[in-house]
């Protein structure tokens, strides 16, 4: 496998991690979570539902940014004008900036909804 698809992958094993914790712990979620902050805290409020939702976004973003990843000959289109020396090299490099994106993606969407899921993982610590 090459390095840019060992990333991605990276992406795709925290996203099923947090899918799994959370389908573990989604009995113990409160039913009102905050979903929206401002600079004073929490100011929007929501259904514990949209836990999934971001799920949800975050995997249909991750099929989106897996395609050029997984299938660069359908993804782009072999011209001049790229500032690496060859094609392939701005391919690659492409491939390689995707990847790390969809890993700081996941990690975004994931880390805003864990404070939700962690408190009732773990009751009697402090977040």
């Amino acid at each position: 496998m090459k390095l840019h698809q060992s990333i991605f992958v990276i992406s795709v094993l925290l996203l099923l991690a947090y899918i799994l914790l959370l389908a573990i712990y989604y009995p113990s979620v409160r039913e009102v979570i905050p979903i929206h902050f401002s600079s004073e805290g929490p100011d929007g409020y929501g259904s514990k539902l949209f836990l999934w939702l971001t799920a949800g976004m975050n995997a249909l973003l991750l099929l989106l940014m897996g395609l050029p990843v997984f299938f660069p000959e359908k993804m782009f289109r072999k011209e001049e004008g790229y500032l690496e020396d060859s094609f392939e090299n701005a391919v690659k490099n492409r491939q390689v900036v995707l990847s790390v994106l969809s890993v700081v993606v996941t990690l975004i969407f994931c880390g805003l909804s864990l404070p939700e899921i962690i408190p009732q993982a773990l009751p009697g610590r402090a977040f």
